[in-house]
């Protein structure tokens, strides 16, 4: 009697560990991501790469064009911008300074957030 209460306090944990918290980021479907990003702008605090100090603001136009700007620069760089298969955004840079890249877009308690590749949890100040 008393394995089998072992094996089922064992069973029990493993569940608990599998399962995703309240407060847990979801990430966002192919569509979901498109829904929220068409026509809007994303806003989050501009981190690494020699950025820090400003906050990166992004347009995503319906048509599958984006601008890329940092607040804290005159420079806007533009490019395209679309949605993988995994639900990743992807923008790449026609002209301007800003880098090629994926990012997951998940829906938090509060708002949204972004996945870095690097597997970062960004907070998204703005969503508009």
């Amino acid at each position: 009697m008393t394995l089998a209460l072992a094996r089922l306090a064992v069973a029990a944990a493993i569940a608990a560990t599998s399962v995703a918290h309240a407060g847990d980021p979801v990430q966002l479907s192919k569509e979901e991501t498109q829904k929220a990003l068409a026509g809007k702008s994303i806003t989050y605090e501009a981190r690494g790469g020699g950025v820090a100090g400003g906050s990166v603001v992004i347009f995503f136009g319906a048509e599958g064009r984006m601008t890329f700007k940092l607040t804290n620069s005159p420079k806007i760089s533009s490019g395209t911008w679309s949605v993988d298969d995994d639900g990743r955004y992807c923008i790449k840079v026609v002209s301007g300074t800003a880098s090629d890249g994926c990012r997951h877009l998940m829906k938090t308690d509060t708002g949204y957030a972004m996945k870095t590749g690097r597997g970062d949890i960004v907070p998204v100040d703005k969503l508009e």
